[in-house]
């Protein structure tokens, strides 16, 4: 009996094989006399298991801030908090806008 993951490879190899061939899917299974449908499953595994994971990245933001921004900023160091984010990191203060800080993240997923 073939184990999964013996499979996985068996299909990885056909499916390669099929792709340098340059024949459709049908004319390929028919001529290796594979079901179509077999076939289309397990390209559909293989594609869905090559996918990665997405991945949470932190980057350093260095925010611009006013004379004044700056003052408020420091006299609440302990309590602020950074965001690290790709090559940008956010300094949070301990007094936050949560809507702003939600918007903030979802700009930053986009990049």
């Amino acid at each position: 009996m073939v184990s999964a993951k013996e499979n996985m490879l068996i299909w990885k190899q056909r499916i390669d094989e099929r792709n340098k061939s340059g024949m459709t899917v049908k004319e390929w299974c028919e001529m290796n006399g594979l079901s179509k449908h077999k076939y289309n499953y397990w390209n559909h595994k293989i594609i869905t298991k090559k996918k990665p994971i997405e991945e949470i990245a932190f980057t350093e933001v260095t925010p611009i801030l006013s004379e004044r921004d700056n003052l408020i900023s420091n006299s609440n160091k302990s309590d602020d908090f950074q965001i690290i984010y790709k090559d940008i990191q956010v300094t949070v203060p301990s007094n936050f806008n949560q809507n702003s800080l939600a918007g903030l993240m979802k700009v930053l997923q986009e990049l």
